[in-house]
């Protein structure tokens, strides 16, 4: 915490942000921002990618125990429970010789009080770990905007980001003092990562942006939830009340929804009409359909990259099948950017990019796993959060890309802030009532 907070201070003291924060206007300080915004994120995001994974690291050490143990502490909460409610109705039928002790009723009740209110509070940090995946699954794609002079192709940057994944993914074991053991289904879950970036770049020239973006995000918090609900044993919990988590899906939804169309909407309450292309472009159908089918199966693919960890052997559960992630994910970004390269564009020799774009590319992988190890431990003991809360809020993610957009690229500004907000506000109201009446509830 002392080295994030240094970097903090010296990120403040090296852009003259101090001085502004202190002796000048909200628009000199808004100026300064934007000038500077790209040494800021690049010295922030990286440390805050390092603390995060040795915060997760460090937790997985501390509840060790519970990571061992053959119940998860939920489990052993409901068991006290019932201990306490069966003690209760035996000194009701038996004798006052044969009743147990007030001293030990009274053991058994503080010990299920307890185990109720450990549960409570595990809860609450699964629900914490799942939101802070989804503010690094959102942030990573903003790195893209740091590198200056030409972009670089997409999916040469995607196979960069696998890259960054991969390379961090090889820290958990030195963090955790673990051994490296590589498990299949850890790098399925790394290949399926990069097929649902790849889809992604296939709908976004075909649809928009925001209608890609809309689709997919919509997608994944169907799918995730689907998995979790109605998926195979090892995935999907009883749904707590299934009228109720499908009006929460409804409102998540609305909020995506909302957000990734606040420009439209903002035109519309500002009475104004949004402004028409001079030459309008000419829609293939087929082309449109081959970007929403694109949209919608990367939402599929990423609202499923977890899922092949629910099939993990015993002795690579959690973290210790994240270096298999980044294997997986290395290999298919490798074979996916290589074949791009050589069948669709036809290009001769390997690819290249400058030392920015790389090192963009690597620093977003790196968010991006801290983000999934976020997600992974949310669903680990003790806080054992269901795969049908944890990913469908992971899915959000877009809501704290909205919150760059505003604060730092300042790519939304008047009513669509206040669109914006309405939004995450809706989003906020569909994430709560899913943890409410959702899967494992």
């Amino acid at each position: 915490k002392l080295k994030f907070l240094s970097c903090v201070g010296l990120a403040f003291a090296k852009t003259g942000l101090m001085r502004a924060f202190f002796s000048g206007t909200r628009q000199r300080m808004i100026g300064r921002l934007r000038r500077k915004s790209p040494l800021v994120a690049i010295l922030l995001l990286p440390a805050a990618a390092s603390t995060t994974f040795r915060w997760i690291c460090g937790s997985i050490s501390e509840h060790a125990v519970f990571v061992a143990a053959p119940l998860t502490l939920r489990s052993v909460a409901q068991e006290a429970v019932v201990d306490r409610a069966g003690l209760a109705g035996l000194s009701r039928s038996q004798s006052p010789q044969q009743q147990p002790s007030p001293v030990a009723a009274g053991r058994v009740t503080r010990f299920a009080g307890d185990l109720v209110t450990d549960v409570a509070d595990a809860t609450t940090m699964g629900f914490v770990l799942a939101g802070l995946s989804a503010f690094f699954n959102g942030s990573f794609p903003a790195v893209s905007r740091l590198p200056s002079g030409p972009a670089l192709d997409p999916v040469l940057f995607n196979g960069l980001v696998a890259v960054g994944v991969f390379l961090t993914s090889l820290m958990v074991p030195l963090f955790t003092g673990g051994a490296f053991l590589f498990a299949p289904a850890g790098a399925a879950g790394g290949a399926v990562f990069v097929i649902a970036a790849l889809f992604s770049f296939i709908a976004i020239p075909r649809v928009g942006l925001a209608t890609a973006q809309a689709v997919w995000s919509c997608s994944a918090i169907l799918t995730s939830f689907t998995w979790g609900a109605f998926g195979p044993g090892e995935i999907a919990l009883p749904v707590g009340d299934i009228t109720r988590s499908i009006a929460a899906l409804v409102v998540l939804l609305i909020g995506v929804l909302i957000i990734v169309n606040k420009e439209k909407i903002a035109l519309k309450f500002d009475g104004e009409e949004p402004d028409k292309p001079k030459k309008e472009k000419k829609v293939d159908p087929a082309d449109t359909t081959a970007g929403l089918v694109s949209a919608m199966t990367c939402g599929f693919f990423g609202g499923s990259i977890l899922v092949p960890f629910k099939y993990l052997p015993p002795d690579v559960q959690g973290m210790a099948a994240v270096p298999s992630f980044g294997c997986g994910a290395l290999v298919m970004g490798t074979l996916l950017t290589l074949g791009y390269w050589t069948i669709v564009k036809k290009e001769k020799g390997l690819p290249s990019s400058s030392f920015e774009w790389t090192l963009a590319g690597i620093v977003g992988g790196a968010i991006w796993s801290a983000g999934n190890c976020c997600s992974i431990i949310a669903q680990s003991p003790p806080y054992s959060l269901p795969y049908g809360i944890a990913s469908p809020i992971r899915e959000c993610a877009l809501f704290f890309g909205g919150l760059w957009g505003i604060f730092v690229f300042s790519e939304i500004e008047g009513t669509a802030i206040g669109v914006f907000w309405a939004g995450a506000f809706t989003l906020g109201s569909g994430i709560v009532a899913l943890g409410l009446f959702g899967p494992g509830t």
